[in-house]
């Protein structure tokens, strides 16, 4: 079996870990349960190293025996990266801060099984397959929300909100693209866009609108983001960097692809005037409310509606205008943002359990008493605002040239509302960062909380994430060329 077709059988290899490490789980020695998260991160690297060998090698195409479903794709080998390496940070970031008396034994399967989902999203080749990555990476996730159930009492109702709005999002999401098929009599994604050309145009509208709105639910869009910050502030830190970054690349991709399907012109216009209107509505309501919070963890889930605005941005341009460079800038933006959320919650979770609280105000100095946590996470923080040297800078300017490139006062003025958004950012990030590094120095040292030390394993999470941001802040055309080449594929499918 070539590398093609291993790197595409990616997501059934995920899950085989997730079996795997209930197996081990099981085997294990309760004092030694810890460890399950050592032998996940070592399955998502090895199976990091083995996608990033079919990448460089170039090597693409179908997958034996899944070839209908599945193929090597540049756009899923992408995003296969972004969810082994977020995945491997979260289970190393999860070892010891969990209570070993709980159901170890389930967590590290169910991320995994989560993970899996979200990785299959890229590599899939009908709306159907991939409707069905999205769910299995939502299931595990309702259940993971409410892990902490013990310990905190808010975990169960916040998993019920989600599990409640994701399966309404869910029968939304189902309901849009049964009616493409009715169109189309296809779920091919390459095959829609010829077969929806003579289509009746209220029902591709229809199925337009019910699409946005299912996937928008899981996104966390605005309206549709209610769930999202109970969930996000009481499920463990590991979760929520998986969900924030992995889970939600796979719905966006699921978004995206479903839209891209709809004949060039009307139909895709339309779909992306939709998204254009959600995603200025979204990163504006998300940054106005990320303002009032004092916990970090609520102000990072505020932030990441606003951040779910800036990556359907670019999207509604591509498809609005048919600008590859629209789509290209969206796909690079959403494994940034992967990386930079994914990696602010790890590192605000370390910083928090080191103050004793994750209330802003009590953190006062922490970064500068756990000097390396501290400048990952500034790193992080600096990529979600778009401070150069950073991927955020990288897809935030991709985002604006997209803008600019339209070539229509429309479009620039897009591109204005994105980089006053950003600025807005600035009234919550600044007063974070400024608490967390430098305030409180004359406590420093002084009470238990203090002295608190941060997991060596939490430490190496954080570390490998924010060099890979940095990384692809400097040379982002380590995987803009894969994006690239998916991009130009994406709105006109075989138009």
């Amino acid at each position: 079996m070539n590398l093609a077709a291993l790197a595409g059988l990616a997501p059934l290899l995920i899950a085989v870990g997730g079996v795997a490490a209930y197996l081990v789980a099981k085997l294990l020695p309760a004092r030694d349960l810890r460890f399950t998260g050592t032998f996940s991160a070592a399955w998502l690297a090895a199976v990091f190293l083995l996608v990033l060998a079919a990448g460089v090698t170039g090597s693409f195409g179908e997958v034996p025996f899944l070839g209908p479903i599945l193929a090597a794709t540049p756009l899923g080998v992408a995003f296969a990266l972004l969810v082994t390496l977020l995945g491997a940070a979260a289970c190393l970031a999860s070892q010891g801060r969990l209570d070993p008396r709980g159901p170890l034994q389930l967590y590290y399967p169910l991320l995994l099984f989560a993970l899996a989902g979200a990785s299959a999203a890229g590599f899939t080749r009908d709306l159907f397959t991939l409707f069905v990555s999205v769910e299995l990476s939502a299931i595990p996730s309702y259940a993971l929300v409410a892990y902490l159930r013990d310990g905190e009492p808010r975990a169960v109702p916040a998993a019920v909100k989600y599990l409640f709005q994701g399966v309404t999002g869910t029968l939304t999401a189902l309901l849009g693209v049964a009616l493409l098929y009715v169109a189309g009599h296809t779920l091919l994604i390459a095959d829609l866009p010829r077969a929806l050309a003579n289509a009746d145009p209220f029902l591709l509208a229809a199925a337009a609108t019910l699409i946005t709105i299912g996937y928008g639910v899981k996104l966390g869009a605005v309206p549709l983001h209610t769930w999202l910050p109970d969930a996000y502030s009481f499920a463990p830190a590991g979760v929520t960097a998986v969900m924030a970054g992995a889970t939600k690349a796979g719905s966006l991709l699921a978004l995206v692809l479903s839209l891209a399907a709809l004949p060039a012109g009307g139909g895709s216009a339309l779909a992306g005037l939709l998204l254009l209107f959600l995603a200025v509505l979204t990163m504006t309501a998300g940054n106005l409310l990320a303002l009032a919070q004092t916990d970090v963890r609520r102000l990072l889930a505020y932030s990441s509606v606003a951040q779910m605005g800036y990556l359907l941005l670019p999207f509604g341009i591509g498809l609005t205008w048919g600008l590859a460079t629209g789509i290209l800038a969206g796909l690079f933006y959403a494994v940034a943002y992967g990386l930079m959320k994914g990696g602010a919650f790890l590192s605000a979770d370390l910083l928090a359990a080191a103050a004793g609280s994750s209330e802003t105000a009590r953190m006062e100095g922490v970064g500068s008493r756990h000097p390396v946590v501290g400048v990952a996470f500034t790193l992080f923080v600096l990529g979600l605002i778009g401070v150069p040297a950073t991927a955020g800078f990288a897809g935030k300017a991709l985002i604006f040239l997209a803008g600019m490139s339209t070539m229509t006062w429309g479009g620039v003025a897009l591109a204005l509302v994105l980089a006053a958004n950003s600025a807005l950012s600035l009234g919550y990030y600044v007063p974070l960062l400024s608490t967390v590094l430098f305030g409180g120095h004359a406590a420093a040292g002084q009470g238990g909380e203090a002295k608190a030390k941060v997991p060596v394993t939490g430490l190496v999470a954080v570390v490998i994430l924010a060099i890979a941001l940095v990384l692809l802040g400097f040379f982002p055309w380590t995987i803009s060329g894969w994006l690239g080449s998916a991009a130009a594929y994406f709105p006109w499918g075989a138009a």
